[in-house]
């Protein structure tokens, strides 16, 4: 069987109609066309995913919806009047939008104002609008951070108060772009329970399908700018050869949860299915009974319990040592308190910790760009005055939010510009460029804006860049936010081939357990578990205690593998 692979026709229903978009089109101005002849009805309370590639024309699709942005050709019609100028003011104040980039919301000096900027500005009084800044920030987890600067929350703090930013207008219509990027497990299972109970018209753009499969019924699938599937949610999730036409198979995660937590084994994996690493591990395990990570049976737990700190255990000198490093914030929070890590050439760390745990600072220590007290070695060598101006060419990072790296007009200039810094010429110069961009998929955008791609195809490029200048230490801060399944694959199979030292931030259990060894969890600025990732992933009471708790992950692993029949 093959869905469709043209536009669909819009829905005819009794029920009305909340949205109409006829042959909607739209091209920015450098002339790439986003949206191609897109007609799509949204009824009253449905609860859609928009899903798709990279660059499919998603996020523009939302901006349309929204009234940021008017279509190049076609009609939008909102709750029966087509919008224009006349009918904008009614939709922007019925419709929000979480944009994938919370700092596109956040411009106040203190959080409170940021959450009661909307209500005000819809005519709430200031006693009201201060009972729904109370209310908003309660929900999303932040009322004791109403005062703070919004810039001195860590990412996935920040991504809740524009969540709660948005909820304050009371919208009835709500449009979450990537909305569980950067969320730690805890926040994200915040998230879902404030969606489900959003009586409201939900649109939900994400790539996490399994956050997906529990919340929305209808699935809108983009190729092109153009509507390719428009079908029931769990029928598209059954259909394995259209997810993998549209870059969406996200199956090779279930090899991360098979046989743990109740997930049930589901026999070998194809070896296709598995990286270099991955197949190691799976086959240490059935030939010699060694812990696959998050992919171990019951029968697997080790009898004895890991120590707390195994650092005494590991020979030979560190490549990094932390001893008694604190940092803090200028508005006094404690970014790190007194943490000691030492670090082996060669070694595979993951840092985890809920939402301003510290594991982002901590990453901004070891590259050179924050200063704290304590002392920081790198190589044997003190981390201070020259050894802190050339620690770029040994340790390269990929930043959470892949804009704040952005610095040249072109993809090729952007993965050029430390190659230079590093004296390369031509040819070998274009050689490397060409090289880096092709490994993450990028081949042929070597002429692009960096600002006019996609929030995936930028954390794309920001990876090549580093990539391309082969760093001794490679720091990763939530690499699969905004990358869709296809291209998280591509980047699980890029790490595994990699001998450089790596260390993992990140929320996705699947890529801790398949390409780290070692597990440092951070708690409030302070390292409170240094053990192997096998022993961090059969704990589930660690997990639960620092806010990672898989659980509804696995649940939805568990419904979506009885699609497939396991």
């Amino acid at each position: 069987m093959h869905w469709q692979a043209t536009p669909v026709a819009p829905r005819r229903s009794s029920e009305a109609v909340l949205f109409q978009l006829d042959d909607v089109s739209y091209t920015y101005p450098d002339g790439k066309e986003a949206l191609r002849g897109v007609s799509l009805s949204v009824l009253y309370g449905e609860k859609i995913a928009l899903v798709g590639q990279n660059g499919s024309g998603k996020t523009t699709l939302a901006k349309v919806l929204c009234g940021l942005i008017g279509p190049s050709r076609g009609r939008v019609i909102f709750d029966g009047r087509a919008v224009g100028k006349d009918a904008l003011s009614d939709l922007r104040r019925r419709v929000g939008i979480l944009f994938q980039d919370p700092d596109d919301h956040l411009f106040c000096n203190r959080l409170a104002d940021d959450v009661t900027f909307g209500p005000l500005n819809d005519g709430a009084s200031p006693e009201e609008a201060s009972a729904i800044v109370s209310e908003m920030l309660d929900l999303v987890g932040l009322g004791a951070h109403a005062a703070k600067a919004p810039h001195h929350l860590s990412y996935g703090q920040r991504k809740r108060a524009a969540l709660a930013a948005i909820l304050a207008r009371r919208p009835s219509v709500l449009i979450l772009d990537e909305p569980t990027a950067n969320l730690d497990s805890k926040n994200t299972e915040m998230l879902l329970d404030v969606l489900h109970r959003f009586s409201g018209t939900l649109l939900c753009i994400s790539h996490d399908l399994m956050f997906l499969y529990g919340l929305c019924q209808r699935a809108v699938v983009l190729h092109g700018g153009a509507v390719h599937h428009d079908t029931d949610f769990e029928a598209l999730i059954a259909h394995r050869p259209s997810l993998r036409e549209h870059g969406l198979d996200f199956t090779f995660r279930f090899l991360c949860c098979s046989g743990h937590h109740g997930v049930p084994s589901h026999g070998d994996p194809a070896p296709e299915a598995l990286s270099r690493r991955g197949q190691e591990k799976f086959h240490g395990e059935s030939q010699a009974s060694k812990p696959l990570g998050h992919a171990l049976h019951s029968h697997a737990r080790p009898k004895e319990k890991p120590v707390l700190d195994p650092i005494e255990q590991r020979t030979g000198p560190p490549l990094i040592a932390l001893e008694d490093y604190s940092y803090r914030y200028p508005d006094g929070t404690w970014g790190l308190r007194r943490v000691s890590l030492h670090m082996k050439d060669g070694e595979r760390i993951a840092l985890l910790g809920e939402n301003g745990a510290g594991k982002s600072t901590l990453a901004s220590v070891l590259v050179g760009i924050r200063t704290g007290r304590g002392v920081y070695r790198f190589r044997g060598e003190t981390v201070r005055g020259r050894v802190r101006k050339e620690l770029w060419r040994s340790v390269g990072i990929v930043f959470q939010d892949s804009m704040d790296q952005m610095v040249s007009s072109s993809c090729f200039d952007e993965v050029a510009f430390g190659l230079k810094h590093l004296g390369f010429t031509e040819p070998r110069l274009s050689r490397r460029v060409h090289e880096a961009l092709a490994r993450v998929g990028l081949d042929g955008m070597a002429e692009r804006v960096p600002h006019h791609l996609s929030a995936g195809e930028r954390k794309r490029l920001s990876l090549a860049a580093v990539l391309a200048m082969e760093p001794r230490v490679l720091i990763l801060d939530e690499p699969t936010a905004n990358l869709d399944p296809e291209n998280e694959e591509r980047l699980l199979r890029i790490l595994d081939d990699l001998s450089t030292t790596l260390i993992l931030i990140s929320h996705d259990i699947c890529f801790v357990s398949a390409l780290t060894d070692r597990t440092v969890v951070l708690h409030q600025g302070c390292v409170v578990q240094d053990l192997p990732t096998a022993h961090f992933l059969m704990d589930d009471g660690l997990q639960s205690l620092y806010g990672l708790d898989v659980t509804y992950h696995n649940r939805c692993c568990r419904q979506i593998l009885s699609l497939y029949g396991v």
